[in-house]
C-alpha cells in the first residue's frame, strides 16, 4: 500500500514539475517582452542580459508613435490599415460562412455532402503550402499591393472553418423555431433574422474572433502581397525595427505590447463565447 502511494506522489510530483517548466518556458519569453518595452536603448543591449530594467522609461512607448528615427512615422498609418483590414475581412468572413452554413444546414441542395467535404478538405491546406499560386492570381487580378487583394487571400483561407463551424451550430438548432416563425406570418429571411441569428451568438462570435486573431497577427501574405509603405501592416512594421544599422529592440517590444493590447481585451471579454463555440464544432 504504501509502494503504491509513494509511486503516486512520485507521479504527481513529476507532473507538477513538469507543469511548472512548461509554465516557465511560456512565461519567461512574455516576461523579457514586457520588460524590455520599459528599458532605455543602454540597458536593453547590456551584457550580461537582465529581465528587468535598471531604469524604467516610457520613451520606447512614445517612439513607436512618433519617433521618426525609428520606424514611429509610419506607425498610426501601420495600425489603421491592420485594424481596417481586420474588420472588413471579419464582417466578410461571418457574413460568407454564416450564409454559406445555413444554406447547407437547411435546404437540401444537389452535391451537398460534396460542398462540405471541399470545405473540410481546404482546411487541411496551410496558407504557405499556396502562397504562389495566390500570389499569382492576385496579380493577374491587378489586386498586388493592395488590401483588397490581402483581404481576398484571407477569406479564401478563412471562409471555409467559418462555413463549417456556421454549418454545426444549424444542424443543431432545431426546425421547429424557423417553422413558428413562419405560421405567426414571416418570411424565411425574417425566420433567419429575428430566429435563427440571435441563437447563433455564440457560433458568430467564434467565427469573428478566430477571423480577427488570424488577420491581425498574419505575417507571410502580408509581405508577399504589400509592398508599398502606407500599405503595410503592424506585423511587418514590426519587422521594419530592425534595420541594417541597428535594431530598436524596447521600440519592437513596446510595440508588441501595443499591438497584443488590443486581443488580449477582447479575448478577456469573449472567451467564454469563443470556448462554447469551439466546443460545439468540436462535439458536431
Amino acid at each position: 500500500m504504501n509502494t503504491k502511494k509513494t509511486a503516486y506522489m512520485a507521479a504527481k510530483l513529476l507532473k507538477s514539475l513538469i507543469g511548472i517548466v512548461m509554465l516557465l518556458i511560456v512565461v519567461i519569453p512574455l516576461l523579457w517582452l514586457v520588460t524590455a518595452g520599459f528599458k532605455t536603448q543602454a540597458d536593453i543591449q547590456r551584457i550580461p542580459i537582465k529581465i528587468f530594467p535598471s531604469q524604467v522609461t516610457v520613451k520606447p512607448f512614445i517612439d513607436v508613435w512618433f519617433d521618426r528615427t525609428g520606424m514611429g512615422s509610419l506607425w498610426f498609418r501601420y495600425f489603421f490599415n491592420t485594424t481596417k483590414i481586420a474588420l472588413i475581412t471579419t464582417v466578410f468572413v461571418i457574413s460568407l460562412g454564416t450564409m454559406i452554413g445555413y444554406g447547407l444546414a437547411r435546404y437540401k441542395l444537389r452535391g451537398s455532402s460534396v460542398i462540405l467535404n471541399v470545405l473540410l478538405i481546404a482546411q487541411l491546406f496551410s496558407g504557405p503550402a499556396l502562397m504562389i499560386p495566390v500570389y499569382v492570381v492576385i496579380s493577374k487580378m491587378g489586386l498586388y499591393d493592395t488590401h483588397t487583394g490581402l483581404i481576398l487571400a484571407y477569406l479564401v483561407f478563412q471562409t471555409p472553418f467559418a462555413a463549417w463551424l456556421s454549418y454545426s451550430n444549424f444542424q443543431n438548432l432545431p426546425r421547429e423555431l424557423e417553422q413558428a416563425a413562419f405560421l405567426d406570418g414571416c418570411s424565411p429571411l425574417g425566420a433567419f433574422i429575428r430566429v435563427t441569428l440571435p441563437l447563433s451568438r455564440i457560433s458568430i462570435s467564434t467565427v469573428g474572433l478566430m477571423s480577427l486573431l488570424l488577420t491581425w497577427s498574419e505575417y507571410p501574405y502580408s509581405a508577399a502581397l504589400l509592398e508599398n509603405q502606407r500599405n503595410l501592416t503592424i506585423s511587418i512594421g514590426l519587422a521594419r525595427f530592425i534595420s541594417a544599422f541597428n535594431i530598436y529592440w524596447n521600440q519592437m517590444a513596446a510595440a508588441s505590447i501595443i499591438v497584443g493590447l488590443p486581443i488580449l481585451f477582447i479575448l478577456v471579454f469573449t472567451q467564454r463565447y469563443f470556448v462554447q463555440g469551439m466546443m460545439a464544432g468540436a462535439i458536431k
